[in-house]
């Protein structure tokens, strides 16, 4: 059998699929980014005193540190590379995410996708579907699947953070912040933060219940 005779299920199940090795990857690349980084942390490297001269500096010009200046480059590149890889996982995770639940939503419909549908940015970016954003909708018709629980935990867990993102976004807006309002948009942050990590979980818990989604047709297939 060839993909193109495979059945609209198969490959559905295919680009569900390549989302998921494509956000587990980018995952993957962001920790490794995340352990390098923490490498040049200042607080983890014991400094070296030594210094060199510079003749073309001026007399009395502070010490040149070889080691700080090194470490502190060093710094820079790999926490720029880390955040770049953030912004790859977040995106990949996304797409996975939104678009398993399309997916579901399709089956779910009647509809025979053969792929999931998403507009393409650039490379490796993708817009969200149409009727998603902010959050996936509750599927009630997973109801009698064994995973429905988690997953529908997973969506609640993608909103949190949503909602979050969206309070500490009015609060950057504002001119001035008390204290505790500056405090309420740190948590808030942090809690936005952790929206690639839910829709990263969230897809995988969707892929499953794609499968489930799915069991009418492939039985109807096999018949």
């Amino acid at each position: 059998m060839t993909r193109t005779t495979m059945p609209w299920f198969e490959t559905l199940t295919d680009s569900v699929t390549a989302l998921g090795a494509a956000a587990l990857e980018a995952h993957r690349a962001w920790q490794g980014a995340q352990v390098t980084t923490h490498h040049y942390d200042y607080l983890r490297l014991r400094p070296l005193e030594g210094t060199v001269t510079d003749p073309g500096r001026h007399h009395g010009a502070p010490p040149v540190y070889p080691f700080d200046s090194t470490v502190a480059v060093l710094a820079t590149f790999h926490m720029a590379h880390e955040q770049a890889l953030r912004k790859v996982f977040a995106t990949a995770a996304l797409s996975y995410g939104y678009g398993t639940a399309w997916a579901i939503q399709q089956v779910i419909d009647g509809h025979q996708p053969t792929a999931v549908e998403l507009t393409v940015r650039g490379p490796g970016c993708f817009v969200i579907p149409d009727g998603l954003a902010p959050v996936p909708p509750a599927m009630p018709a997973l109801d009698g699947w064994s995973g429905a629980k988690r997953f529908e935990q997973a969506r609640r867990r993608m909103e949190t953070a949503d909602a979050a993102g969206e309070y500490a976004a009015d609060l950057a807006d504002e001119d001035y912040l008390a204290d505790h309002e500056a405090s309420a948009m740190h948590d808030a942050e942090t809690a936005a933060a952790e929206l690639p990590d839910a829709a990263f979980a969230y897809g995988q818990l969707a892929e499953s219940g794609l499968r489930f989604a799915l069991l009418g047709a492939r039985h109807k297939h096999g018949r």
